[in-house]
This record gives C-alpha cells, sequence and structure tokens, in this order.
C-alpha cells in the first residue's frame, strides 16, 4: 500500500479520469493531468471475487513501488493479468510507464 497521503482522494477520482490513457494486454493505465495521487481499479467484472481483487490490488501496487512513477496513475488491471507471474506483470507496466515520460 501507498501511504494515505500518496492515494487519490475519492474526491478528485471523477477528474481524475480526464487524461492521458495507455494501454497494453493486461493493464490500462490513465495519467490524469489534474489530480496527485495512485489508484489501482479492479472491478468485479475483471475478478468476482473480492479476496482476487485485493490481491491483484496488493500485487500491482508492490510492483509499482520498484518503479518511478509520475506524480499521478490510476491502474486498471485487465482479467489476464490475474494469471501473470510478478515479474511478467512488473515488466508490463515498467513497459507502459516508460512510454508515459516519452
Amino acid at each position: 500500500m501507498f501511504p494515505r497521503r500518496a492515494r487519490l482522494s475519492h474526491s478528485h477520482f471523477p477528474a481524475a479520469l480526464s487524461g492521458r490513457r495507455l494501454s497494453s494486454a493486461h493493464f490500462s493505465v490513465v495519467v490524469p493531468t489534474a489530480a496527485r495521487g495512485y489508484a489501482v481499479v479492479v472491478p468485479k467484472k475483471v475478478a468476482r471475487l473480492s479476496s482476487q481483487r485485493h490481491r491483484m490490488k496488493r500485487v500491482v501496487l508492490a510492483a509499482l513501488r520498484m518503479l518511478p512513477l509520475p506524480p499521478a496513475l490510476i491502474v486498471f488491471p485487465r482479467a489476464s493479468a490475474l494469471q501473470m507471474n510478478f515479474t511478467d506483470l512488473s515488466a508490463e507496466l515498467s513497459g507502459l510507464l516508460s512510454k508515459i515520460r516519452h
């Protein structure tokens, strides 16, 4: 988990959805221009069980902690990301974030 100050607040979330969007085979990423903070959103459509959703959030957040991040980021994992191992997941997120900087 990121500290509470680093998370994207609920009140800023709707405005944060308008920003630069990038996607890969297993992830969709929004880089907000107006808000600051981080969020990982795993809807029930992706993982029906809450334990699967929370596990996916923890794994994605652990991968993000190792990467240089922009000031704000929202990550939407797809259902196929549930079967990925940590190294592949981390490499794909790194590739997506490298596109942001260019």
